[in-house]
């Protein structure tokens, strides 16, 4: 695991893998949008960073810690894991649990006491991990799980 490559190849896959993802719940966000997140995490010691999972030098995973994931009607104070990705092939091989483990390292290390995320479909992936279920939102007319992992 590594802070994400300055690499313009490597972050424009990652910023295709997240539009391709997401475009049910975020049908706006565009590769600008990601490649502007990735650009701002290179330039600052807090929020956001993105770490990135690679196999040799080829991109199998991507994940970022942010101040805000956008979801309605939050007042949960963040910081946010967003964005966790694994390629199909390479799922279930312990690379999306080392991207978490990464972005809670950062997340501790900046001084926090909690993280949340929500997922619409791998709450359980989450609870393995000692994530807590609080509730059900909605994002784009589906129900998502909202989670927090206590770091301390």
């Amino acid at each position: 695991m590594s802070i994400l490559p300055p690499d313009r190849a490597i972050r424009s896959l990652a910023a295709a893998w997240s539009i391709k993802a997401w475009r049910d719940s975020f049908p706006n966000d565009t590769a600008q949008w990601y490649l502007n997140l990735y650009k701002t995490g290179d330039f600052r010691s807090g929020l956001p960073v993105t770490v990135s999972a690679l196999l040799g030098t080829k991109l199998i995973g991507i994940g970022s810690l942010v101040s805000d994931d956008e979801l309605p009607g939050s007042n949960e104070p963040g910081p946010w894991l967003a964005a966790i990705f694994v390629t199909p092939k390479h799922r279930r091989l312990g690379a999306g649990r080392m991207i978490v483990h990464e972005l809670l390292d950062h997340a501790v290390a900046l001084g926090y006491r909690e993280v949340f995320a929500y997922t619409e479909n791998k709450l359980q992936w989450y609870q393995k991990m000692d994530w807590e279920f609080l509730r059900t939102a909605t994002v784009a007319n589906h129900p998502v799980s909202v989670i927090k992992k206590s770091l301390y």
